[in-house]
């Protein structure tokens, strides 16, 4: 009993003003006479009260018959653990604080109770023991999402916890998280659409360049939107977050590289249907 006020008063075990000065207290204060630390005399008062219901509670708490203790019992525990401070209380008024205390001890156990005893399923966003889910690609196909109960085909990304064998497909069920790989080869396919567009230079390449544009856009607001925190979850592969903010960046600088170039083309495309039309 005397561990569960340890934390109050670390040089006898009672219940003082943890860490109040005497002048910090209400005015009825005196010395308690074994440790010399300042304990309020509980008289009525709001801090006398909540003093004495945090003592009744980790006395309850801390008693082998719980909330079932008789009020002789734990107005005995509550005395030996301190005897100075707690000496003065009236039997009347403990036991009236006492009972409202382990009606509130009684509904938090219930409450833990049907907690506990509620059956433990998973979610979109967490395994049934809460272990967190992490990012992965399918190497197989027999994969099935645990809450839309679809196959996943190979090489798909899921969520999964493989202590509770729990897998949430993304994008249907699992919101859909870029990873820098997936930023970056997106913008690597872009820019495969522009160099083939240069080299091909087709009749309507002004118009396929102005929709790889508006995807490179696209791309841009999809960083935007990538936090350096869910980069670091959504990676397959351990990264810290300064390592996560510095490839982004590298990202931003070709997204920004690559609508240049696209200006670029336009410029030159509309130099050469000037040429044709003066030459016309």
């Amino acid at each position: 009993l005397a561990q569960a006020f340890s934390a109050a008063c670390p040089a006898k075990g009672h219940l003082c003003a943890r860490g109040a000065t005497a002048s910090e207290l209400q005015p009825q204060t005196r010395p308690a006479a074994r440790c010399g630390c300042v304990v309020p005399r509980f008289l009525p008062g709001a801090m006398a009260d909540e003093e004495l219901n945090e003592a009744i509670r980790r006395v309850i708490l801390a008693h082998p018959d719980g909330v079932e203790a008789g009020p002789s019992a734990l107005f005995a525990a509550v005395k030996e653990v301190c005897p100075d401070g707690f000496s003065g209380i009236p039997i009347g008024k403990f036991k009236k604080m006492l009972n409202k205390v382990k009606a509130v001890v009684r509904e938090e156990q219930e409450q833990a109770r049907i907690e506990a005893a509620k059956p433990k399923v998973g979610s979109i966003e967490n395994c049934p023991e809460r272990h967190g889910l992490k990012r992965f690609l399918t190497n197989h196909a027999s994969y099935c999402c645990d809450t839309c109960r679809c196959y996943v085909p190979e090489g798909s990304p899921m969520w999964g916890c493989r202590l509770c064998d729990w897998d949430v497909c993304e994008g249907r069920c699992h919101p859909e998280g870029m990873t820098l790989a997936d930023l970056r080869t997106e913008l690597r396919g872009l820019e495969e659409q522009v160099q083939a567009l240069v080299e091909e230079s087709p009749a309507d390449s002004k118009t396929k360049l102005a929709l790889v544009e508006a995807d490179v856009h696209k791309l841009e607001k999809k960083l935007d939107n990538s936090t350096a925190a869910n980069l670091v979850k959504w990676a397959l592969e351990r990264i810290t977050e300064d390592e996560a903010r510095a490839q982004k960046k590298d990202i931003i600088a070709g997204s920004e590289a690559l609508l240049c170039r696209i200006e670029a083309e336009f410029e030159v495309i509309n130099k050469k249907r000037e040429a044709e039309v003066t030459a016309e």
